[in-house]
């Protein structure tokens, strides 16, 4: 039943994103990206105090071990977080998304990296693969005029995705110190004065029905964090994990009907391959985690 109740709170996480996605994509035609970042962080944080302090105690949320390790990991993130919001006014919703869907082939690269973690010929030739893949959905980008802007979006989409894969590999190095709570907390924080900063070089002053979807935003954005982090914690992340990919039914449905943004055939071709090896990392993550459990079964008897 907790397994069920996971992988049922993964995919209202992943409802709640695609809502937020819609909403950014929708004010970023008329808003500065910084304003929308500071919006999307600065009203994700009301619902992240009330549901931690439902669950136990608010104060979870500004403990901290390492302070630093949440700048470093804050900033990077929300750079990424430029990135990706910046591609999705560049770019269709369903193209972005598709490219954005390497994210699990990034982690694995940098974790063989930064973490030692051993990596072995399945995966590299997943990695390998789901890049072949993200070539076939630039391949009409790359082929079209220097003035393309799609092309600028893909490589912003690209760069969110690399930074996005160099957050998660801090924040697995952070949990080991810090709760879950304290690393979303920090993050909303940091990314709100980060983004504000943008201020400088001007606001747009919003309409009150503007304001509304970027408070909306902000508000979907946190419940989205919270299901997500809440549904790993109630089943296996190698059966959790594989759900993200819901987010393709929900972006291209958006995508086609709140902005008549249709996937091309490049996108379907090379958004399969990307996830499916992406579901194959998945799957040998879950295999690697059952042969590692007999091991240590077998060693305590």
């Amino acid at each position: 039943m907790n397994a069920l109740y996971g992988i049922g709170l993964k995919i209202a996480s992943t409802v709640m994103f695609a809502i937020m996605l819609a909403l950014i994509k929708y004010t970023a035609e008329t808003m500065p990206i910084g304003e929308v970042v500071f919006f999307r962080c600065l009203f994700a944080i009301p619902p992240l105090f009330l549901v931690t302090a439902l669950q136990g105690d608010w104060r979870d949320c500004i403990r901290t071990n390492n302070p630093w390790s949440h700048v470093r990991r804050s900033v990077v993130g929300a750079t990424s977080m430029f990135c990706w919001f910046t591609s999705i006014t560049l770019l269709p919703l369903p193209e972005a998304t598709a490219i954005s869907f390497i994210n699990p082939m990034m982690i694995v690269a940098l974790a063989a990296i930064f973490l030692k973690e051993t990596v072995r010929a399945y995966r590299w030739t997943a990695v390998a693969v789901s890049f072949v893949g993200v070539l076939i959905i630039l391949s009409p980008r790359l082929a079209a005029s220097s003035g393309d802007v799609g092309l600028l979006g893909a490589v912003l989409c690209l760069a969110s995705t690399f930074l996005g894969g160099l957050a998660g590999i801090l924040i697995r190095m952070m949990t080991k110190t810090e709760k879950s709570s304290a690393i979303v907390f920090y993050f909303f924080v940091t990314a709100t004065l980060f983004s504000s900063v943008s201020a400088y070089w001007g606001w747009v002053m919003p309409d009150a029905r503007t304001f509304g979807l970027m408070v909306l935003a902000g508000v979907f954005g946190g419940l989205g964090q919270i299901l997500m982090t809440k549904s790993y914690s109630m089943a296996e992340a190698s059966l959790i994990a594989p759900f993200d990919y819901v987010n393709v039914v929900w972006n291209v449905i958006i995508g086609i009907v709140l902005f008549s943004e249709y996937p091309s055939h490049a996108v379907l071709a090379g958004g399969s391959i990307v996830v499916l090896a992406g579901l194959f990392v998945v799957y040998r993550e879950r295999q690697l985690g059952v042969s590692r459990k007999v091991e240590r079964q077998v060693k305590s008897v």
